[in-house]
């Protein structure tokens, strides 16, 4: 769930945060970003706080938030996402995030010795194992065209190869992840869609959740392994 939202790049909030983090987590976080510079620097902020608990992260740097809740999901790992959408966020999963809160108002955060300073295990291919792992377990065709909407997330990132392995057609919007401007709206995706020639839609959320249009249904899926599954039996 949101554990934070501001409008304005704030450091040294992100660093106190990755403080409280740290004193919840206790061991090793994953933790990811989207495709914004001011991402990338929130990320480097709260990852300082949680490293200097002592605690561990794992860091696979750049991917879509529906996928790295997946993956932390299969490696029983909390994880904790930077992203930005109308201000900098923070995503958290498998984590207290009442107690998070209460750490970070009354401050009393683990302060670990300079020997015992957190490591930084890097992962960068953690979206290419994730996408993988799905091809291993899902390998059919559905055929078709689909419009996608990337709502300017990292989503983009799972094209051309997910529609070349299930191949569909693909025509994308808001495909643009380092902007900042606000994506076109839903209105604008649903406009198109139902004036285009299309079997189905997708629009990936900056909050972890894909829409799905299908036959006049809309149906919302928050992992990519019941998104996929639910195309096999629809589609395949």
């Amino acid at each position: 769930m949101e554990l934070y939202h501001s409008e304005k790049f704030n450091p040294e909030e992100l660093a106190l945060l990755g403080r409280a983090i740290g004193t919840v987590a206790h061991g090793t976080t994953i933790v990811g970003r989207d495709g914004r510079a001011i991402s990338r620097y929130g990320k480097r902020a709260m990852v300082v706080g949680i490293l200097s608990t002592g605690s561990t992260i794992m860091d696979v740097r750049l991917i879509p938030l529906i996928a790295l809740k997946d993956f932390a999901h299969r490696k029983g790992l909390p994880l904790v996402y930077v992203y930005y959408h109308g201000g900098v966020r923070v995503y958290v999963s498998g984590l207290d995030v009442d107690e998070i809160k209460a750490i970070l108002e009354s401050r009393s955060f683990i302060e670990a010795h300079p020997n015992d300073i957190g490591a930084t295990v890097y992962y960068p291919n953690a979206l290419d194992d994730f996408m993988n792992d799905l091809f291993k377990h899902y390998n059919f065709k559905i055929g078709g065209k689909a419009l996608v909407d990337a709502m300017n997330t990292p989503a983009v990132l799972f094209f051309p190869r997910l529609s070349e392995h299930f191949g569909f057609e693909v025509e994308l919007m808001n495909d643009m992840m380092t902007s900042y401007l606000p994506p076109k709206p839903k209105e604008v995706f649903l406009h198109k869609f139902n004036k285009g020639d299309y079997d189905f839609g997708m629009r990936f959320r900056p909050d972890g959740v894909v829409e799905l249009y299908t036959g006049g249904e809309e149906k919302e899926f928050g992992s990519m392994w019941s998104l996929v599954d639910y195309l096999k039996k629809t589609f395949a």
